[in-house]
């Protein structure tokens, strides 16, 4: 299976690779006011078009696969994720760019996106799954640290931010098996949410 391929969804959402047709969408959202807090700095400006026209170009080195988030229950659009860093011949990449529209943010979304995006590096044959996140936002931390990654540690001062500052970013990681007991864990609470 390749992470772009078909049918990339589970039983509450449904990802699509990123393309110039959702540039609409995504612009009507708070992405954009939300950029300025996990955007780094890139040279062709800081606004929402210049992020834009930046993923679509990373998407064509294929180290770099951005999805839409689309609630299957009723077709909203949930958010963006993508996979970054890929490499096939290492077996590795990056879960990376997880930006959830705030009314869909606490709720069972966030952990079937976790799981799908799991799932699938899995079934393309990934062996180590890395996600980097702010140390400043405790909260994320504490999450994917509760369905099963590893912290290694922290990059200090490893990224300038759109606002201009600099974010130490935690460094977590599932590697062979324990992304299939983190997939375990991601079932159970998408279940628990739902109940709930």
């Amino acid at each position: 299976m390749k992470l772009d391929d078909p049918g990339f969804e589970n039983e509450l959402v449904s990802l699509r690779v990123l393309t110039e047709a959702d540039r609409e969408t995504l612009a009507g959202t708070t992405a954009v006011e939300s950029m300025w807090q996990w955007m780094p700095v890139i040279a062709t400006g800081t606004n929402f078009h210049s992020y834009f026209d930046h993923t679509l170009e990373l998407k064509q080195t294929g180290d770099y696969i951005p999805f839409t988030i689309w609630r299957k229950s009723d077709g909203a659009f949930a958010g963006v994720v993508a996979y970054a860093d890929i490499s096939r011949t290492h077996r590795r990449l990056r879960i990376a760019s997880l930006w959830i529209v705030e009314e869909m943010r606490g709720t069972a979304i966030v952990p079937a996106v976790q799981l799908a995006t799991i799932e699938r590096a899995v079934a393309s044959r990934m062996r180590r799954i890395e996600i980097l996140t702010p140390e400043t936002n405790e909260r994320s931390v504490r999450s994917i640290e509760r369905f099963g990654a590893k912290r290694e540690g922290t990059l200090r001062s490893y990224i300038r931010m759109a606002n201009g500052t600099w974010a130490d970013m935690v460094v977590l990681s599932l590697v062979g098996d324990e992304a299939k007991a983190a997939m375990a864990v991601l079932q159970d609470r998408v279940r628990e949410m739902q109940q709930a």
